[in-house]
């Protein structure tokens, strides 16, 4: 009972998290090109914790979640809450019970900026606005590999932190040996 109640209220956290990184920590780039949040953290967060099931019903729900409180003038879109569940399936794959290493989260951040990134939300967003794929994806090529090492290492940095920090439901979550 007591390991549950932590867990939900884990899971309620790192929804909150999500909601703030996405909805109110971000900016464009120069030409409104592309959106760079820190959405990333809370999502890998998911996996680390929870694994890939209960991590893709956590980025779903973060999702919905943050288009009820701001939508950003964005109607919902189910197929993008579909992208979401992809982030927290790949981050849950990569890094649930597997030992936390720098080129593991940079490699688990690569995944997820070709297959959602460059791949489920282009499409998305596309049939969205009613635009070309190509239109979508080709300035978004440059920013999203620039942020692959940058979102690794951050992620690196921020989830070897709270292991530092005690953080129970991360230090929990990391398999210590190689």
């Amino acid at each position: 009972m007591k390991k549950n109640v932590r867990m939900l209220a884990t899971g309620g956290l790192i929804i909150a998290l999500d909601v703030v990184c996405t909805r109110f920590l971000y900016f464009y780039t120069p030409g409104n090109v592309d959106r760079i949040s820190l959405q990333f953290v809370p999502n890998a967060l998911a996996g680390l914790v929870f694994g890939p099931f209960w991590a893709m019903l956590i980025t779903v729900m973060g999702d919905v979640v943050g288009m009820i409180i701001n939508s950003s003038g964005m109607a919902f879109m189910p197929l993008i809450s579909l992208a979401c569940a992809a982030r927290g399936l790949i981050y849950g794959l990569f890094l649930h019970k597997r030992p936390l290493t720098a080129k593991r989260c940079v490699l688990a951040v690569a995944v997820v900026t070709v297959v959602v990134e460059l791949g489920i939300m282009p499409i998305n967003l596309a049939m969205l606005y009613g635009e070309a794929w190509s239109t979508i994806i080709v300035p978004k090529l440059l920013t999203r590999f620039i942020t692959i090492p940058v979102y690794g290492l951050t992620l690196y940095s921020v989830t070897k932190a709270m292991q530092r920090a005690g953080v129970p439901a991360v230090k929990d979550a990391i398999r210590t040996g190689k």
